[in-house]
């Protein structure tokens, strides 16, 4: 790949190198019903589509925080930066519409650098149907970062939140989990045969027998339009994306609806390549899907009832457990009928030592 640094073409030039990126093309000329003014402006304008209410999140991702690049390729840094708020307006029934990314860099990377995080994060917003209109660029005397803020809208009814589940709710999750979580251990694993290695040019890591855990780890899907079919089917009490592992986002939802919880580990779908991986680094896959995070699945609750309504929906949902009194707190029944509380774990970036050992171990 060229280097040319970023000092050659200076913030203007790599804004309008960005600009080129993100401008619409006219197979996505529908995305931009209510956009008044994108990204050649002091501020992003846009008209509120009518009846509808408008939700907003940001999230940041830190090198050596949420990502390494010793490993990450520059256009998975950018889908999963885009990725990671989608998620979030996808658990609250809502659909994306507007992001604005901010990003700032290090001397050690080059203008072909910044193109491929754009790339990757551009081909994020075609799938789910998002666009960039703004966003902000900066030197950094450290490591790169990158913020996303993003706009998107749902009907007001179908708004979704961590507060409302109920006494006697079923818990429900999509999809499979713990594939995020072993594709980083083989990732980290790989990093340290390669340090070992002597960093020598003959180097070849070992990743096609992982590539469905790899590219989970790497270019996860949020359920966003799973999330809408749902809600269009049937009423859901309270919801969240799995971000931050199954037994931290559970816990996330019973704190602020003032429940507890029972799960059934032999219920929790476990991603076969996550058992594959678990099994060669002689660990425990049920770990993998409690406390491995980037999974972007749906957990949610609702009653038994509305949950017949999900019937023929298409897409993989596992009841999981059901919602009891706070008393009782949150607790898994193990495959062997013991009872043993669930405990907070999963990624926090306030622990990164604890959440990386976790990883590393």
């Amino acid at each position: 790949m060229p280097f040319t640094e970023i000092a050659q073409v200076g913030e203007r030039g790599l804004i309008e190198m960005i600009g080129s990126l993100v401008e619409l093309e006219p197979e996505d000329s529908s995305l931009s019903e209510g956009l008044i003014k994108g990204i050649s402006d002091d501020t992003a304008v846009y008209r509120p589509t009518p009846g509808s209410v408008q939700l907003f999140t940001t999230d940041t991702m830190v090198e050596g925080v949420d990502f390494d690049l010793t490993y990450t390729s520059f256009k998975h840094l950018g889908w999963k930066a885009m990725i990671s708020s989608m998620s979030d307006i996808g658990a609250m029934g809502g659909r994306p519409r507007y992001a604005v990314v901010a990003i700032a860099v290090p001397r050690k990377i080059s203008v072909e650098m910044v193109r491929e995080v754009y790339e990757g994060a551009v081909a994020a917003c075609r799938e789910y149907r998002c666009l960039i209109v703004g966003g902000d660029t900066s030197a950094s005397v450290g490591n790169v970062s990158i913020n996303v803020a993003m706009v998107g809208e749902a009907e007001e009814a179908h708004v979704c939140y961590r507060s409302g589940a109920k006494i006697g709710d079923l818990i429900c999750v999509t999809g499979d989990l713990g594939a995020s979580q072993a594709g980083l251990k083989v990732l980290l694993k790989e990093k340290e045969r390669f340090l070992k290695s002597g960093n020598g040019g003959g180097f070849q890591p070992n990743l096609l027998p992982y590539k469905e855990a790899i590219e989970k780890h790497f270019m996860p899907r949020p359920r966003v339009m799973t999330a809408e079919m749902i809600l269009q089917r049937t009423a859901i009490h309270a919801m969240i994306d799995i971000s931050d592992g199954l037994a931290s986002d559970l816990r996330q939802i019973c704190a602020r609806s003032r429940v507890g919880a029972e799960i059934e580990q032999r219920n929790i779908p476990i991603a076969s390549t996550a058992r594959k991986v678990a099994q060669e680094f002689s660990e425990s896959p049920i770990d993998y899907a409690l406390y491995g995070g980037e999974e972007y699945e749906l957990l949610f609750t609702l009653s038994q009832e509305q949950y017949q309504k999900l019937e023929g929906l298409g897409s993989p949902i596992s009841v999981i457990g059901s919602i009891v009194q706070q008393s009782k707190g949150v607790e898994m029944v193990a495959e062997n009928a013991d009872r043993v509380a669930l405990p907070w774990g999963g990624w926090d970036h306030f622990r990164l030592g604890e959440s990386r050992r976790r990883a590393q171990e």
